[in-house]
């Protein structure tokens, strides 16, 4: 396992293919899309040595990015650049995201304390390469001492695969401004023992 590099254009662009067509707004502008998605990306981490990747023959296969209690992204120059560059219909989606985000790892922080970690970000841009990121990050926060991983999600991931794997749910709850009357747009936070 290596640091995932965000330099690397080549390895954001993986995770940004894999996930944007989940994570970004209903638009027809693809750019706007991907710029979205990188957002929730950087926002996810954090200035720490808990931003794994795997990588095989130069292509990247999973990552895995975690925080400490606390600890927010150091991103906030970059999104505040791209925000004042986008026209004025996408910045109040931009803004919601971030909103949001910011909002839901606030709600995770409140059930942690120091020994915890937050599990921030987990994608796997090459079929059975999850598990193995999964497992050598737990495998770290134990080395460090940590006692609980938490982590939260919503409707738009498969909230099965965290219960089926032992995590608890510790909070239920509904985002309105992604709600409609239809469907309201559920959250979760989910804790496990390490």
């Amino acid at each position: 396992m290596e640091k995932f590099d965000f330099s690397n254009a080549k390895f954001l662009n993986a995770v940004i293919d894999r996930v944007v067509q989940l994570w970004s707004p209903p638009t027809d502008d693809m750019a706007f899309r991907r710029l979205y998605v990188e957002a929730i990306i950087r926002q996810n981490a954090a200035d720490n040595d808990m931003q794994f990747q795997l990588s095989e023959n130069g292509e990247l296969c999973s990552i895995a990015l975690a925080s400490r209690l606390g600890e927010h992204t150091p991103w906030y120059i970059w999104w505040q650049e791209k925000f004042d560059a986008l026209p004025e219909e996408y910045r109040k989606m931009f803004s919601i995201s971030r909103e949001y985000l910011s909002m839901m790892d606030e709600k995770t922080y409140r059930y942690m304390n120091k020994d915890d970690v937050k599990l921030s970000l987990f994608v796997s841009t090459k079929a059975g390469w999850g598990k193995p990121v999964l497992e050598g990050a737990m495998d770290f926060f134990r080395s460090k001492g940590f006692k609980n991983i938490y982590l939260w999600t919503d409707c738009e991931c498969n909230v099965d695969w965290y219960v089926s794997r032992g995590y608890e749910l510790v909070e239920e709850g509904t985002y309105e401004p992604f709600s409609t009357p239809e469907e309201p747009y559920k959250t979760f936070i989910f804790r496990k023992n390490l």
